[in-house]
């Protein structure tokens, strides 16, 4: 009579094992389909950051780029304002030498033979006109349409008087470049070149002259002994 009572605690026994497979079977199951998400979502994060590490690394180039470029334009302005300030100066350096033509208000002197006189304008003569008008002020001065500067000797020739490298012939016209009121003043004082040049029987005129052109200084510096110096 205890074949009914094992028979079913047989069959409660198959029930519990077959839920119990069911239920290992679900979570292995569960288990799988949560694990692949996860390991995803991992993949992803890192993908993520290597591109975020891309992404930083390109800002950082282009802002080391854009830097130099600054740079770049920055060193460019100042050469072109270097060269600008040099251009400048060497203008300035250029009329200083008398190596550019020049223009502005001044005054003209005429030196030459009186007629009938035997006098005629020697080499001294125009370095004492000349001398007076670069201490009165003087900035360029030119004689019959030569340049010549404050260093320029003038020796006698045989037809005239020789000066950079050109020889004149009388009359002789200087036009100097400055204040024409004081160069006339220093010209015309008591005792001074004009009276002296009148004395010997020269004849010199003086006019003032609103605009003056002169050439420029023609004729090359050479220098047989001077060279530069060097620091000690």
């Amino acid at each position: 009579m205890r074949y009914p009572s094992q028979l079913g605690s047989a069959l409660l026994l198959v029930l519990m094992g077959f839920l119990i497979v069911v239920q290992v079977r679900a979570g292995r199951a569960l288990t799988a389909g949560a694990s692949l998400p996860s390991q995803r979502v991992e993949d992803l994060t890192v993908l993520l950051r290597r591109q975020q590490e891309a992404d930083r690394m390109l800002r950082d180039e282009v802002a080391s780029l854009a830097a130099k470029l600054a740079a770049y334009r920055a060193a460019e302005a100042r050469g072109r304002s270097v060269a600008l300030e040099m251009q400048q100066e060497l203008a300035g350096l250029r009329v200083q030498l008398g190596l550019t033509r020049v223009r502005g208000p001044g005054l003209v002197v005429v030196v030459a033979a009186a007629p009938g006189r035997l006098a005629v304008p020697q080499a001294q003569d125009l370095s004492s006109v000349l001398n007076e008008l670069w201490a009165a002020g003087a900035e360029a001065a030119a004689v019959n349409g030569v340049r010549v500067l404050a260093t320029t000797g003038f020796v006698p020739a045989a037809e005239g008087v020789r000066a950079g490298g050109r020889t004149l012939r009388g009359p002789y016209t200087i036009a100097a470049i400055g204040d024409a009121a004081a160069m006339e003043g220093a010209l015309l004082v008591r005792g001074g070149p004009v009276d002296g040049l009148r004395g010997v029987g020269l004849a010199v005129t003086l006019a003032a002259r609103p605009d003056l052109v002169l050439p420029a200084y023609a004729t090359p510096a050479g220098f047989r002994f001077a060279r530069p110096a060097t620091p000690p």
